[in-house]
């Protein structure tokens, strides 16, 4: 039998050709790449130094430390990642002479040398493994047989002299394109057939999706209409990763068999996502949401933990401590069926991810398996574990399709040793093809005298890549972006024809949409007729139209079965503030159930309404026994009463990190202290706090009924919750006290409603009015707990009466506007509000031009909401 070599450059040719090889039944023919080449002459126990063995030997060399230049950075995450980079440059290169001696070019020298040395047995780099090769060139025609160099561009230097003396030993033929350079080859050089290189188009696109948008509607025309194989198609770049996310998504839409020759991103992998929750627990540290998402991707069984393990746990703690998580699991211990198994095998995880990246890669190989775990230990060898979320952004991965039947996409080295018939090629702007030479990292080009590392031709390179392209190709298409990813204008390259620029237009058909949704989107009237579209339309139309209010603004057919049900229910006061200052968002959150989502499991700092219920629960922990008599009694108060919220609440809420943490209970402290020592000295019967109403209470109260308080005679009835109330039956008074942590308005007229702000104290007092019939004189106080001492704004007797009359009527009148459907938004709010992502994006846009309609709609409650 006798044997052949076919020498190949790049992953898609090797691919490639021993697919060729295996469709011809080929006997004896082996197909390799130079680095393979030279390890196949070397020995039969020798391979090439690869990127995964490199790295570890990169950071052992530089953890030996004795550098001049380089020893303050050989620390550094990125570090690893340069020098693999320069040394490929340095080997490339071959022998280098005449280099200068400087402490740089010293520290390099001593780092190349320990990297080879570090290397394990039977792996070499490249010029141990040339030097080995040219040790055992007699073996070469056994080994090897005839010789031929298939479509390899180019030929390094480091390789050259091993393909200079094998063509002294066995036939060597190189045949490739005639823009290669081989004035240096000895040996047999035979020219690719050219093909007809024929220009189908230049398209000025808008940006790199649309690019990418064109390319495969290029692509599917050639198939769907020209009867192209995908075998014979490619798409390419010099630097692909630009567009890589575009095309993932895209082709996924549009069903194409592409293959990415140069691997997906690790992280559009499910290994990849598990790998990258890992590390975002690792890098920033406990959550309960993190360790979710964790165990999303990573089933918790594989460590004896059950599936419910997070059953009783509040969605809304952050859990950013294994004490939170052990105190946790054990106040929801009897929600679960196992009992404390769920603890005794979830907390040894809790610990060990609660340790950070110190533990990283015994957290990978107790929680990752399979292809998750090595990609885990790659990103781990690339670099420290403190860069673990930067290299698994830089890993790739096999996609699994077979190029010999795939459209393939893939950077243009690798298409150029491995060409089709009709290629399309993307980015040509300039400083994108060809690129721009780039110092490189350790070896600046002013420290190597008249030397140059082929990394600096990269430009020339470039041009090669795209002659080579070009002339093996029978049609070809070229594109470019107007724009950057990032908007800035782009300038065309020199190797852009702009004698045949064609701009594509959003309006432009293309001769075949590459998916459904492409259709639609370049035939606007065959969109038009999709009734999402349509409903999209109407609804744009419907806001810019100033005169009406319409279905799209929150107008619905009268009793509405969802409105009614939601009028029915035992409203809170939460609720009844939205009925009356937000009618459209009463519908949204009590009508159609919807909620803002937890976005931030742990905040640098609490809202407005959490810091208030933290002020009020502190307060209401030191009344919970009675009234303190004086200050000392107040602080002694407060303190137990901080330190059990301090625990009870990282386990119930969302909370800050520690340090930020404590500063909140801080100031919360001082304000729930300014509240309380406001009310020294009076006499004001019996206190009662965080007191319900309206509601089963199984503690002592001093209602009459536990029964929803109506609100007069508009069907309406609620619960809540005061923060203070004090009653005194002998005098038939009681005082009803809401404390506000923030500041008290700038104003001189009494605060009743507040705009609406306020509607609760209001209904707090007649809720006491109705439950506390003995009660002659209601007083109700707002005390604003920011200003030192607390500032106090009362309401009484016929003011109050008053309010509350105006109260009902206001109830009245926003239930009936709910009744006949007739609902739009309500006023601005001063704070965020979430539930307004449902409005128009311009919001102020939106509400200027609905003004008129809105305020006929709203006119019943319009004096609620300029009321003082």
């Amino acid at each position: 039998m006798s044997i052949h070599t076919a020498v190949v450059d790049g992953p898609l040719a090797l691919r490639m050709q021993r697919l060729a090889a295996a469709r011809e039944g080929a006997i004896g023919r082996q197909i390799l790449t130079l680095p393979l080449l030279a390890a196949r002459l070397a020995g039969g126990f020798i391979a090439p130094a690869s990127q995964e063995i490199l790295y570890p030997a990169i950071r052992q060399a530089l953890d030996a430390g004795a550098y001049e230049d380089i020893g303050k950075v050989s620390g550094l995450p990125g570090m690893p990642s340069a020098v693999l980079t320069s040394l490929r440059s340095w080997w490339d290169a071959g022998t280098l002479t005449g280099i200068g001696d400087n402490p740089r070019l010293r520290d390099f020298t001593m780092l190349e040398r320990r990297v080879r040395e570090a290397l394990p047995a039977g792996t070499l780099a490249p010029p141990d493994l040339v030097e080995a090769a040219l040790k055992r060139l007699d073996h070469a025609p056994k080994l090897l047989g005839s010789v031929t160099l298939h479509e390899v561009p180019d030929i390094k230097p480091i390789w050259r002299p091993l393909i200079v003396q094998l063509c002294d030993i066995v036939p060597v033929k190189w045949v490739a394109s005639t823009h290669c350079k081989r004035s240096w080859f000895p040996g047999k050089a035979e020219a690719l057939p050219a093909g007809r290189g024929l220009l189908a188009a230049a398209d000025l696109c808008a940006d790199p999706r649309s690019e990418v948008r064109e390319a495969l509607r290029w692509a599917r025309a050639l198939i769907a209409e020209d009867g192209i194989s995908p075998s014979e198609i490619a798409i390419t770049a010099t630097s692909p990763t630009t567009w890589d996310d575009t095309f993932l998504v895209l082709a996924r839409e549009a069903e194409l068999p592409l293959h990415f020759s140069h691997g997906v991103p690790a992280l559009a992998t499910r290994e990849g996502q598990s790998c990258a929750a890992l590390a975002d627990v690792l890098l920033r540290g406990l959550s309960q949401e993190r360790v979710r998402l964790l165990f999303a991707r990573v089933s918790p069984a594989r460590q004896n933990i059950p599936l419910d393990w997070a059953k009783g746990l509040r969605r809304s703690a952050a859990l950013s401590t294994p004490q939170h998580w052990r105190y946790a699991l054990r106040q929801t211990r009897a929600e679960r069926a196992d009992g404390d198994a769920t603890e005794k095998a979830l907390l040894p995880v809790i610990e060990l991810l609660a340790s950070g990246l110190l533990e990283a890669d015994r957290a990978g190989r107790l929680l990752l398996r399979g292809p998750a775990l090595t990609l885990w230990q790659d990103a781990l060898r690339m670099a420290p574990p403190q860069a673990v979320e930067l290299s698994l952004q830089a890993l790739r991965v096999d996609d699994g399709k077979e190029p010999g039947s795939s459209v393939v996409w893939g950077p243009a080295r690798h298409l150029a040793g491995a060409s089709r018939k009709y290629v399309r090629l993307l980015g040509l702007e300039a400083n994108a093809w060809p690129r721009q030479a780039i110092e490189d990292p350790l070896l600046p080009q002013h420290l190597l005298d008249k030397i140059r590392l082929p990394s600096a031709d990269i430009a020339d390179e470039d041009r090669m890549m795209h002659n080579l392209i070009v002339g093996q190709s029978d049609g070809y298409a070229l594109s470019r972006g107007h724009r950057s990813a990032t908007g800035a204008l782009q300038v065309a390259s020199t190797l852009w024809r702009r004698d045949q620029e064609r701009i594509v237009s959003r309006s432009a058909i293309p001769r075949h949409a590459f998916s459904e949704s492409d259709r639609l989107y370049a035939r606007p009237a065959d969109a038009g007729k999709q009734p999402q579209v349509r409903s999209s339309r109407a609804c744009w139309r419907a806001w810019q139209d100033s005169e009406r209010h319409t279905v799209h603004d929150g107008l619905v057919r009268a009793n509405h079965p969802l409105i009614l049900d939601a009028l029915a229910e035992v409203q809170s006061t939460t609720s009844l503030n939205r009925l009356l200052c937000n009618p459209l968002g009463f519908v949204w959150e009590y009508a159609l159930h919807w909620r803002e989502p937890n976005l931030d499991p742990q905040p640098l700092a609490l809202d407005h309404r959490a810091f208030g219920e933290l002020v009020h629960a502190l307060v209401g922990g030191v009344l919970r026994n009675g009234a303190p008599r004086n200050a000392d009694e107040i602080e002694i108060g407060l303190t137990d009463e901080a330190k059990r919220l301090s625990e009870a609440w990282p386990i119930a809420r969302a909370v800050p990190p520690g340090l930020l943490w404590r500063h909140t209970m801080t100031m919360a402290r001082e304000r729930a202290s300014r509240g309380l020592r406001d009310a020294l000295g009076e006499s004001r019967g019996t206190s009662w706090t965080e007191l319900t109403f309206g509601e089963p209470n199984a503690g002592p109260h001093p209602w009459t009924t536990l029964s929803p308080v109506e609100v007069g005679a508009t069907g309406i009835a609620f619960r809540g919750r005061i923060d203070r109330l004090d009653e005194d039956g002998s005098r038939g008074t009681a005082i009803i006290t809401d404390y506000k942590a923030g500041a008290a308005p700038e104003r001189k007229k009494t605060i009743v409603f507040n705009r609406g702000t306020e509607l609760q104290r209001v209904f707090y007092a007649l809720a006491a009015r109705s439950l506390l019939p003995e009660v002659r004189n209601v007083e109700s106080r707002l005390t604003y707990l920011r200003h030192e001492p607390a500032r106090t704004l009362s309401l009484v007797h016929d003011e109050l009466a008053a309010a509350i009359e105006e109260a009902i009527t206001f109830t009245v009148a926003g239930v009936e506007l709910q009744r006949n459907g007739h609902i739009a938004p309500g006023p601005q709010s001063e704070f965020f509000d979430p539930i307004s992502v449902a409005l128009p994006s311009d919001l102020d846009v939106y509400r200027r031009t609905k003004q008129r309609p809105f305020a006929q709609v709203n006119r019943p409650l319009s004096k609620l909401w300029s009321s003082p």
